[in-house]
């Protein structure tokens, strides 16, 4: 029933982690996250996840499959496992791929398409395949500042209740459109 209603009902991503939270079976999922529903987790038992994580779209994964047809291709069984530890004020962005093993540590980024195979330090944005530092949060957080600080509509984000407030998104939507395309 849960292919249905993900298919036929579109759930948000609160739908999405509240179902998970509840019936995902994770040997922990953090409050305030926000879990995408088309991301994969392979063994949620052996995946860890704080408080305040935001996965985007991503896999998961606590095991490496080549174990079994290596086993089958020379007659023995193999197991390679290992849990997957998402500390608190993690984002995980769309098509990034953690492998088995992996810890990522607190106010961490891992950009869109990474490859993450080594532990992600914390205060730090990886990205790339493999998964690099870019920079650190610190740096990170200054940039986004920088550029807020550059929006005529700084004022309602710092008016808004979390990262998204019903209330003001039809006037941050025209003002953003009428910032980006003056010619319209």
């Amino acid at each position: 029933m849960v292919r249905l209603w993900k298919r036929l009902c579109r759930p948000s991503a609160e739908d999405w982690t509240a179902y998970l939270k509840r019936h995902g079976g994770f040997h922990r999922l953090g409050d305030n996250c926000f879990i995408m529903p088309d991301s994969v987790f392979t063994d949620p038992y052996l995946t860890s996840i704080g408080n305040n994580v935001w996965i985007v779209g991503a896999w998961v994964a606590c095991h490496d499959g080549s174990a079994v047809m290596a086993g089958n291709a020379l007659g023995k069984k193999f197991d390679t496992v290992a849990p997957v530890i998402l500390h608190n004020d993690v984002f995980i962005g769309r098509g990034a791929i953690i492998l088995p093993g992996v810890s990522i540590g607190p106010r961490a980024i891992v950009g869109a398409g990474a490859v993450v195979g080594k532990d992600v330090p914390p205060d730090t944005i990886v990205a790339g395949n493999p998964a690099r530092k870019v920079r650190g949060f610190a740096e990170h957080a200054a940039k986004l500042s920088a550029r807020t600080e550059g929006y005529p509509w700084k004022l309602l984000i710092e008016s808004r209740e979390g990262g998204y407030d019903p209330m003001i998104e039809p006037e941050l939507r025209h003002m953003r459109v009428a910032y980006f395309f003056p010619e319209d």
